[in-house]
């Protein structure tokens, strides 16, 4: 065979090789059926701010404030848009009356009823995610300004134990007819996971938590 035919018999063969090659990996291409990334497992995502407030009816708190002890239970939860809305009752001898009624969630603790009556306006008592120097500002009932700032969290030594809780101050200002010669005081209050406040202290007051039951 000349050998310049021999060279074009080789040069068609290797163009028929690559266009074949050419259909068969587009083929192969169209068959594959794409597929979207898996989502990332809940335990691996970031995890937000744990609710810092007793959730489960039962659960009862007893704490000292001074000379006296204080007992609160969580009579009702209720799942709302907002959160959970908690409501907290002391218990005595003459049986329950009103605390506080909260709404609880990641956003942080939001009171909406205190001493059995609908309070408007509503107040923070702790604002999440936390942040350390995060301030927010409300008003108590038209006496007091309040002004909240989250510090860091702290390992909080109570009778009922160590507990970790994030720290927040406040500042009170009297206003209207407390305001002629008050001056600003300041609380901090300490709110753990799941319980709620365990402690606060004032400059001469302070009430602590003597022991948590979880309810059933």
């Amino acid at each position: 065979m000349p050998v310049l035919l021999r060279r074009k018999l080789v040069i068609r063969s290797t163009l028929t090789a690559t266009v074949l090659f050419g259909v068969a990996v587009g083929l192969l291409s169209l068959s594959i059926t794409p597929t979207t990334a898996a989502p990332v497992p809940k335990h691996l995502m970031p995890k937000e701010d744990a609710v810092c407030f007793a959730t489960r009816v039962g659960d009862r708190m007893v704490s000292t404030l001074g000379d006296q002890e204080l007992t609160c239970v969580i009579t009702k939860v209720e799942k709302t848009d907002a959160g959970l809305m908690v409501t907290q009752e002391y218990e005595d001898a003459q049986g329950n009356r009103p605390d506080q009624v909260v709404v609880a969630s990641a956003k942080g603790i939001h009171v909406v009823e205190y001493a059995g009556k609908k309070l408007n306006p509503t107040f923070w008592w702790l604002k999440l995610p936390h942040l350390a120097n995060n301030t927010w500002k409300e008003k108590w009932m038209n006496f007091q300004d309040w002004e909240f700032k989250t510090m860091e969290w702290e390992e909080v030594a109570v009778p009922a134990g160590k507990i970790r809780a994030i720290r927040v101050d406040r500042t009170e200002t009297p206003l209207g007819q407390m305001a002629p010669g008050g001056v600003a005081t300041m609380t901090t209050y300490w709110f753990a996971p799941g319980m709620g406040c365990i402690k606060w202290a004032s400059k001469d007051r302070s009430r602590v938590l003597k022991s948590f039951t979880p309810g059933k």
